[in-house]
């Protein structure tokens, strides 16, 4: 993490404070009484994620549900068709994937992430995620 760039203390509350405790994926409300392994319960995720090379700083961090947080895990939605050409040309250089990365256009790229990465998508999940989680608590 060091390497890429400044790191900052701060906690989930100050976190949940400065976002009005709204999960930055879902748009739903956290309450902090919710406690891990719960999946409604608190967490701070990376905007930029630190495999992407983002920081761990206050401007790169949001607060989410655990479970969306680990729903979203390290992916990040496309917005440019730079980053969606890219990614791409990636999946070009993959046999495997090669006759499909070939009919694949930057804007249905970035189409398909961006409805992936909807907050109505990480809300059915969480839900599916809360239900499962209070069935195998019993």
């Amino acid at each position: 993490m060091r390497s890429n760039g400044s790191i900052e203390r701060f906690t989930v509350e100050e976190i949940g404070e400065r976002d009005g405790w709204v999960c930055g994926l879902c748009q739903g409300p956290v309450d902090l009484a919710h406690q891990h392994p719960d999946p409604r319960s608190p967490s701070i995720d990376h905007i930029r994620t630190i495999a992407a090379g983002g920081t761990d700083t206050r401007d790169n961090v949001r607060l989410t549900h655990w479970g969306c947080n680990h729903e979203r895990n390290d992916s990040t939605p496309l917005g440019t068709v730079e980053e969606a050409e890219s990614q791409r040309a990636v999946l070009l250089r993959i046999p495997a994937l090669r006759a499909y990365a070939e009919g694949l256009t930057a804007e249905d790229m970035i189409r398909r992430s961006q409805a992936f990465h909807s907050p109505e998508r990480y809300r059915a999940k969480l839900a599916r995620r809360v239900e499962r989680y209070e069935r195998e608590r019993r």
